[in-house]
């Protein structure tokens, strides 16, 4: 008698082991493709205006290039493919420095950020994102906050092609 409570309670566990996984629910992984990116919250034009950070398009993002300013701030355009949008991200700035990213074509869109907190000078700083195609040009911008001195005032940019 022994013998068989172990194997009813053996076959009991079994049987609810397998009704336990027949009831979950099972992870998929998303499909790649060239339009969406795993996370990914907006697809194509969706994602103009919006922050790369938050829309998970900034992960996987190409650089367009970098430039180092008169005052030791860094600019880098970035293009995501799988979201299909460009923008411009800062580091290295000061309270008061401001980026832009232009892109023209059939309609001209600016982009702009402005660094206005010790935090954010001390981090990334970004531009929203706007939807860009292969072949586009992107020209990014920085203004210092420097009212004096070589820098003050000056105006740099240049620009990327997205591939």
């Amino acid at each position: 008698m022994e013998a068989t409570y172990g194997i009813t309670v053996c076959a009991v566990a079994v049987a609810g082991v397998v009704v336990a996984l027949l009831l979950l629910p099972h992870h998929r992984e998303p499909r790649a493709s060239s339009t969406t990116a795993v996370g990914q919250w907006c697809p194509g034009s969706t994602c103009s205006g919006r922050d790369p950070q938050a829309m998970h398009c900034a992960a996987q993002a190409d650089s367009l290039g970098m430039y180092e300013t008169a005052t030791g701030a860094w600019l880098q355009l970035r293009h995501s493919r799988d979201c299909g949008t460009s923008w411009v991200r800062m580091w290295g700035a000061r309270i008061g420095d401001r980026i832009e990213l232009t892109v023209t074509g059939r309609t001209s869109t600016v982009r702009r950020a402005k660094v206005t907190t010790a935090e954010q000078a001390n981090t990334y700083i970004y531009t929203l994102m706007t939807t860009t195609r292969p072949g586009t040009v992107v020209r990014a911008c920085f203004e210092p906050a420097a009212k004096t001195g070589a820098a003050a005032g000056k105006r740099e940019c240049f620009d990327g092609r997205v591939s």
